[in-house]
């Protein structure tokens, strides 16, 4: 049996900007994180795109 807590981290965002950059398709967050993470998603509307060009024409609208 292990005793111990797992701390929340003080920015999700960037270690997680970190780990996409590197590759990551996974992330475990520390579970006293999850109102955190739910507020970032909360306010930030993502937009997907595959391609350069995709992107540029969502930022402006145009799709």
């Amino acid at each position: 049996m292990v005793l111990g807590n797992i701390k929340s981290v003080h920015s999700l965002a960037e270690p997680l900007q970190m780990a996409m950059d590197n590759g990551a398709r996974r992330a475990l967050v520390p579970l006293e994180n999850k109102r955190n993470f739910l507020e970032i998603i909360e306010r930030v509307d993502p937009v997907f795109f595959s391609d350069p060009l995709m992107a540029a024409l969502k930022a402006l609208g145009m799709t």
